[in-house]
């Protein structure tokens, strides 16, 4: 007796079945799309432009600006109820070293309370309540800031007026962060007078004193003998920008800390931004010579384009610098230190080349064979920063035999080789701006000559252009005939001899 299966557990069977079956293909679906993946990252761009996966196309370079900054302005930080004491003999019972070392400091003839506020509430409660006195150590760093301020916004020290709209202010770096404010003064430092103690006539007459000092010395030679008041460059940056401590460590002309002197405030101005006299100016004052002696005339100076724009005064970030691990081998490209990144820094700014190189025909630039500066100079003047007078004079350097002279020569070889070929990529083959016969026909004719003209314009011939077979024949391929197109010491093949019919 056969057994029936109720209609609900067969549709529940059936449901199940079909599911593992959606299951199973999903997951060799998931699974060949991992592998595509994986196959996908291995493989890498000869133009990596940028750090991000799948850069596309290459990324333009926008003309430098300076970036601005809101004005960075806060209260300044107040102690209530708090009076001024005016005598640093009673900040020494607890503070005996600042206070003995404040007598040969950088901020020498000012007072305690001029910098940490009124001290009264400080005194009374002997250090113990916090809050009382100001403390460097506990204030935002736009307040520490602003106490600086109050004296170097406005006096000799011309830096602090571009404090308030700098990078380092807007991203909470505060003067304490990299200048000490009891660094002591080293020796050659111009003197001053200390007074002898602390009446207000001493006083007066010691700051008096130091401002006379102040206003006949030299003072980037204060500045100097101060080592900027413990702000020494570089080993003071790496406290943030402790990467481009790596920097320093790559020999070459520009090296950090080498033989020319180079530091990070050459090229940064802590105060404020990048100092614009170094992205070209600073550059041209070693580098006078060759190849830049005509820089200021270059076809690049004149769009705007500085030295730093190419040339990276930071070469280990380039990114093509990453390692390259692929499936059997470990690679690292080559150290450019402050070499121009060929040809991705060209591409930056001339995107139409990009796409030319990647076309069927094409100078092999992506396969590394060529580069820009083979043709180019980016500091000359000529047309088209070419390296030679002429166009011309710059394709014979590798394709001498095209020179001549001959004695049948082609008009548009010796004029300009660019008529006929596009030097950076086409679809045509030999770099041909159109197919042979396209090109060949927007000067000539094409045999479309009827017979009563002379032998030497097709006599004997019917109007090719009239003629399929003929067409033919003679529209297949120009260089069938004339092969020697950029010139040749034989005449061109014709029948002086044919009857006119």
């Amino acid at each position: 007796m056969a057994v029936t299966t109720p209609r609900r557990e067969v549709v529940l069977r059936t449901a199940q079945s079909v599911g593992r079956k959606l299951i199973s293909r999903k997951g060799l679906l998931v699974l060949g799309l991992a592998v595509w993946g994986l196959a996908s990252c291995a493989r890498r761009s000869n133009y990596t432009v940028d750090s991000r996966p799948n850069p596309g196309w290459p990324k333009a370079n926008v003309q430098f600006y300076e970036k601005r900054f809101p004005l960075l302005r806060v209260a300044h930080p107040q102690v209530a109820d708090a009076e001024f004491v005016g005598d640093d003999q009673l900040c020494m019972t607890c503070h005996e070293t600042y206070v003995k070392t404040f007598a040969h400091n950088v901020h020498r003839g000012q007072k305690c309370e001029d910098c940490h506020g009124p001290g009264s509430r400080h005194l009374i409660s002997r250090g113990q309540e916090p809050g009382l006195i100001l403390s460097f150590k506990r204030l935002p760093a736009a307040e520490r800031s602003e106490i600086c301020l109050k004296c170097h916004e406005q006096n000799q020290c011309a830096p602090g007026s571009r404090w308030r709209t700098s990078v380092h202010a807007h991203h909470g770096v505060s003067c304490t962060d990299c200048h000490t404010s009891h660094y002591n003064v080293p020796p050659n430092t111009p003197p001053t007078v200390v007074a002898r103690n602390n009446s207000p006539q001493h006083m007066h007459q010691a700051v008096a004193y130091y401002q006379e000092q102040m206003a006949t010395a030299d003072q980037n030679t204060i500045r100097a003998a101060s080592n900027h008041m413990g702000a020494i460059s570089p080993q003071v940056c790496y406290r943030c920008h402790g990467a481009m401590q790596q920097f320093e460590q790559v020999a070459h002309p520009h090296q950090i800390g080498g033989v020319h002197g180079f530091t990070c405030a050459t090229c940064h101005d802590p105060h404020g931004k990048i100092r614009q006299e170094t992205r070209t100016d600073l550059c041209l004052q070693c580098h006078q010579g060759a190849p830049t002696a005509a820089y200021h005339s270059s076809v690049h100076f004149a769009h705007g384009v500085a030295c730093t724009d190419c040339h990276n005064p930071h070469p280990h970030t380039f990114p093509s610098q990453v390692v390259n691990i692929g499936h059997t081998s470990v690679t690292r490209p080559k150290r450019l230190p402050m070499s121009v990144d060929e040809p991705n820094v060209c591409f930056k700014c001339h995107p139409k080349v990009y796409a030319q190189t990647g076309m069927p025909s094409h100078h092999p630039i992506k396969e590394g064979k060529l580069v820009c500066s083979d043709c180019h100079d980016g500091h000359g003047q000529a047309h088209g920063n070419l390296k030679e007078a002429t166009v011309n004079q710059v394709c014979y350097r590798c394709h001498a035999e095209k020179q001549g002279p001959f004695v049948y020569e082609h008009p548009p070889v010796t004029e300009n080789c660019m008529i006929c070929h596009e030097p950076h990529g086409t679809v045509a083959n030999n770099l041909l701006r159109q197919p042979a016969t396209f090109l060949c026909l927007r000067c000539h004719s094409g045999h479309r000559t009827g017979p009563t003209f002379g032998p030497h314009t097709g006599a004997g011939l019917t109007d090719v252009g009239t003629d399929p077979a003929q067409q033919r024949a003679f529209f297949s391929d120009c260089t069938e005939c004339h092969s020697q197109v950029h010139g040749s010491d034989l005449p061109s093949p014709h029948v002086p001899h044919a009857l006119v019919r």
